[in-house]
């Protein structure tokens, strides 16, 4: 969900989560590909899908990635609706939640990324990896609650890449391929016909945390760990030139949603980045 609240395309400051969350990705990103890890499948995407290598007339008739899909938007629609109730009529309890769920994700993006930077660059692991991801976690997290525009741009561009810079190499290839689809499709509905139709630019300082309010704009988290999500997915299993055609291509289709915003006040993230950065990175792929 991306909301303006004046019609200033040319205002740099728009741009800077977006483009904070492409260039963190690829940090992140380079950091777990350089060290070759494996990981598992996410426990949100439970169901085992055919091989990357299987032939699509085989893969995209199999059920698995589209049930994969379906639980992911399931589990994006529950927590999107209990949270937006909870802003609205518990307040409090809203902040303290999300206040505790930024600093353990937060937490867990520090600890895993300072270890693998650490192995990286071959240097000693110690006991103050904990702690030097307390501090991170913990200036993330006021970063997120109490900075200013900036910071909170920051810190919340630094969670949504983390994440979905580790999802990204992990999720399965099918189910990325349908997922990009299917999360577009939902955001639409969200948007103009769901839960998220009802939130304004106004509601922003209330959902603090889940909103990213910077210049003109409010941007959903949610939007920043997609784009995020997509980068690695593409750069992981096309590689380097597909992955930079699609960082672009995501920008350039939130250049073209600021844009639009001009006749809309509000329309949804994800659909036009999403499907132009997996359009064109495909193109790049095939022809190379």
């Amino acid at each position: 969900m991306v909301e303006l609240e004046a019609a200033r395309v040319s205002n740099f400051l728009n741009y800077v989560p977006v483009l904070l969350t492409v260039c963190l990705t690829w940090f992140f990103s380079y950091i777990v590909l350089s060290l070759n890890v494996k990981l598992d499948r996410p426990f949100i995407t439970p169901l085992e899908e055919p091989e990357p290598t299987a032939p699509p007339s085989e893969a995209l008739v199999n059920p698995a990635p589209y049930l994969n899909t379906l639980i992911v938007i399931l589990v994006i629609t529950v927590a999107g609706v209990v949270l937006l109730y909870m802003a609205r009529r518990m307040p409090r309890v809203f902040k303290s939640l999300i206040t505790s769920l930024i600093w353990i994700v937060s937490f867990g993006i520090s600890m895993l990324y300072l270890f693998l930077g650490m192995i990286l660059i071959n240097t000693y692991i110690s006991e103050t990896l904990f702690i030097y991801s307390a501090i991170l976690a913990s200036v993330i997290t006021y970063f997120t609650v109490k900075g200013g525009e900036l910071k909170s741009s920051i810190s919340s561009s630094y969670i949504a890449s983390g994440a979905g810079s580790i999802l990204g190499v992990s999720i399965p290839y099918w189910t990325f391929l349908i997922l990009i689809i299917g999360i577009s499709i939902y955001d639409i509905i969200a948007v103009f016909k769901g839960h998220l139709s009802s939130i304004s630019k106004s509601d922003a300082p209330l959902l603090r945390g889940l909103v990213v309010e910077i210049g003109d704009v409010a941007l959903g988290l949610g939007d920043l760990f997609f784009y995020s999500l997509t980068i690695s997915a593409i750069l992981f299993n096309y590689s380097i030139t597909p992955a930079i055609t699609a960082s672009t291509s995501i920008i350039i289709g939130y250049m073209i949603i600021i844009y639009t915003l001009n006749k809309r006040k509000q329309l949804p993230g994800l659909p036009i980045p999403l499907l132009l950065a997996l359009a064109t990175a495909l193109i790049i792929y095939y022809m190379l």
